[in-house]
């Protein structure tokens, strides 16, 4: 079926809403930050009219809407928010803005809530097809209306013609959709000259025609039951994956066993996930999202990306790939030279985000690049640069790859080789995963189970992260795989004797032992005073997705992360350097409700590693 009869299908099968209020959250655990704590109490003005337009009977309808405003609020350039509501395209008000007219002022927002143009009848299939889409499109274009009477009314609002972003439940959902895939196309009669384009949108039981998706439209974030047969999920999953393609921002999370009317739990675990994608796109993003300045597509495939830090110094860096639509790696290498020799990141599936360290070696002119292979956006952070005297950084080279050969079975170890008696810093990744298990370096013979490098949750993963490998006197060291695995190993250097302690393996954190600590969580972690560890992060049942950062306790989170998921349930892992200061102490934050696992692997000797504060060095989602 084309997907405009599949959406006007749906439409003619849509109830209203009677849903519970969702609860506004906060993600994070600091106070009184403007766009994300709660701090204002809460003007409203109803009946505001924006515009007019002849609905599908002939009547002209007067356009209405609800301006909800943060009381004693003196700040100009305010970001604006538009929901529109529920209904079947044929009832419902403006008064059913689901709190959000509430939620986002008291948290310093100019919100809106709109009415549109409505059937004068509940009408039902198959006699609306046509109908129903007229109805799809008028509702669309008093939104994109209400929008243009925000940014010509700009200055009066004292709102940031650039920082709008509209949303919807069901109905209300397609037609911001809507409003996000068409920009000012087409031209809406009012307003004459003043865009329609938005920073983002807000779909909470929506979809809209994935043809319409090009790579100049707002992205979204996506909430979607599984079980929705008004609004299918599969129609939803259509829409993202066009936004995908077109290297538009996404985030989509779906909730099993919830419909098309949301529970009170699913809104629990929606509506903060909302609260912060419209702080990070819309009121704090570092460009001015729309009209013109849209947020930049994804690097496209097979795109090698300059960094920039201090000549013929080696670094350690963080890579994140965002949003690849396929399967792929990065790998970071000197600039002017082929890829794919070794890899750093992996990535498995399309959505994704990924994240893993790797070293970075700075040429005589401070340059070295990261080969992306799929489309994906690319973040990479600057941890710390080795002294020239702690580590040779030799040509990467492969020393394992089972890929060709027998996969290591259940409880395997496998041997690998390298320069007796020194540790080296590699790549270990599995791939091809038979079912959840972990990875852990050991010395052969050695009792695997006290720490791990790398976990996969699932058959047909492939994860990748940095980890140390001390080779014996004879040159051996193993590999421990619990579930049958294909293993790759890539060297990238070595250290030179005495530049990093390789303690034996210490358990630091353990939260599987109480309840997981809540999102924006705070956790202390103890280590050698005034050193530089090594350290293995592992988040596992996992809430939502989000980050994990490692920084200095009391310090404000979000310059960087150390570890992302992008799912409910999931285990991952990812090696990271923590600085402890002169009480041995350093933090862990959590944007989102997980356990985790912290194992100190080993330390780095004084003078052997600079650890600088984290640097970003490039990310391709802001201009």
């Amino acid at each position: 079926m084309h997907w405009r009869a599949s959406l006007t299908a749906a439409v003619a099968a849509m109830l209203v809403s009677s849903m519970a209020i969702g609860p506004g959250g906060v993600p994070h655990a600091h106070a009184s930050t403007r766009y994300l704590d709660p701090t204002f109490n809460v003007d409203v003005q109803t009946d505001v009219i924006y515009g007019s337009a002849i609905n599908v009977d002939g009547v002209v309808k007067t356009l209405t809407l609800d301006i909800s405003t943060p009381r004693g609020d003196t700040a100009t350039n305010r970001p604006v928010f538009i929901w529109a509501h529920g209904g079947f395209f044929a009832f419902g008000d403006k008064s059913d803005d689901d709190g959000w007219g509430a939620r986002l002022a008291q948290r310093g927002y100019v919100v809106a809530s709109i009415n549109y143009r409505l059937s004068s009848t509940l009408v039902t299939a198959p006699v609306t097809t046509v109908r129903a889409q007229q109805e799809i499109d008028d509702a669309r274009e008093d939104m994109q209306t209400a929008v243009r009477w925000f940014r010509a009314h700009a200055a009066s609002l004292r709102i940031d013609p650039d920082r709008i972003a509209v949303g919807g439940y069901s109905a209300g959902a397609v037609t911001a959709l809507g409003v996000g895939v068409n920009n000012d196309d087409p031209l809406v009669t009012q307003y004459s000259g003043v865009s329609s384009a938005v920073c983002t949108v807000v779909s909470y039981s929506g979809a809209n025609d994935p043809s319409l998706v090009d790579a100049g439209d707002a992205g979204a974030i996506f909430h979607h039951g599984v079980d929705d047969n008004i609004v299918p999920y599969a129609m939803a999953v259509q829409t993202r994956d066009a936004m995908i393609a077109a290297g538009l921002p996404v985030e989509w999370n779906e909730y099993a066993g919830v419909g098309h009317v949301f529970t009170d739990a699913a809104f629990a675990a929606a509506d903060p996930l909302t609260i912060q994608w419209l702080y990070d796109r819309v009121a704090t993003a570092p460009y001015p999202c729309s009209p013109a300045v849209a947020l930049r597509p994804r690097l496209l495939p097979g795109v090698t990306t300059a960094l920039h830090g201090t000549a013929g110094r080696s670094a350690i860096v963080s890579l994140v790939a965002v949003n690849a639509p396929v399967p792929g790696y990065e790998q970071v290498l000197p600039c002017g030279t082929t890829p794919g020799a070794v890899s750093n990141l992996d990535v498995d599936a399309a959505a994704q985000t990924r994240s893993a360290l790797a070293v970075a070696s700075f040429d005589t002119s401070g340059a070295a690049c990261v080969f992306t292979q799929p489309q994906s956006h690319l973040v990479v952070d600057l941890q710390g640069y080795f002294s020239a005297a702690a580590f040779d950084d030799v040509a990467d080279q492969r020393i394992l790859d089972t890929r060709a050969g027998v996969v290591p079975a259940d409880g395997a170890q496998t041997r690998i080789h390298g320069r007796p008696g020194t540790t080296a810093v590699a790549t270990v990744t599995m791939t091809n995963t038979r079912g959840p298990g972990y990875v852990q370096v050991l010395p052969c013979g050695a009792t695997p189970g006290a720490a791990s490098n790398l976990n996969a949750d699932a058959a047909h993963q492939t994860r990748a992260a940095l980890a140390f490998i001390h080779f014996d006197d004879s040159g051996d060291a193993c590999l421990f795989s619990q579930r049958s695995t294909d293993l790759i190993v890539d060297v990238l250097g070595s250290m030179a004797p005495g530049a990093f302690d390789e303690t034996p393996e210490a358990r630091l954190v353990d939260t599987r032992t109480a309840p997981p600590p809540a999102a924006g969580s705070m956790t202390p972690i103890h280590g050698p005073a005034g050193a530089t560890g090594v350290v293995s992060i592992t988040a596992t049942n996992t809430g939502l997705p989000g980050y994990i950062q490692v920084l200095p306790c009391g310090s404000t989170p979000g310059a960087s992360s150390n570890l992302n998921t992008d799912a409910a349930g999931q285990t991952i892992a990812g090696l990271a350097f923590v600085h402890f200061d002169d009480a041995g102490t350093a933090c862990i934050y959590n944007q989102q409700r997980t356990d985790f696992v912290i194992d100190l692997h080993g330390t780095m000797a004084p003078g052997s590693f600079d650890d600088v504060a984290d640097v970003r060095l490039v990310d391709t989602r802001s201009r």
